[in-house]
């Protein structure tokens, strides 16, 4: 067993204060760019969710606008087969008229 004078003691005591000191700034420093890490890593984050919430809305307002739409064509389709449809196209495009029907003109 070997003795340490006063002076040995103070220095070892001090040595050892440093590295706990220096130990203690090591892992704040650890913690705080952790923290900067997370807190960057959040706000990318929350930058991309920004992102895909607009394209979500746009994609739903297009599939409700491409629903609509198909709606109409089904209705369009359920026309095409009426008798009013035939006629329309056989007076506009064909310029047919019903046998017992009169087609007056305007004079200009």
């Amino acid at each position: 067993m070997q003795f340490e004078s006063r002076w040995e003691k103070q220095q070892r005591l001090k040595r050892q204060k440093r590295s706990s000191v220096a130990g203690m700034i090591t892992a704040v420093i650890l913690v705080l760019l952790l923290g900067v890490a997370m807190w960057n890593g959040k706000r990318t984050l929350e930058k991309k969710n920004r992102i895909y919430e607009e394209q979500s809305e746009s994609l739903t307002q297009q599939i409700n606008e491409q629903q609509q739409r198909q709606k109409e064509l089904e209705e369009y389709k359920k026309y095409v087969k009426t008798k009013k449809f035939v006629e329309e196209v056989a007076k506009n495009k064909f310029g047919l008229l019903y046998p017992d029907e009169i087609l007056i003109k305007p004079d200009d």
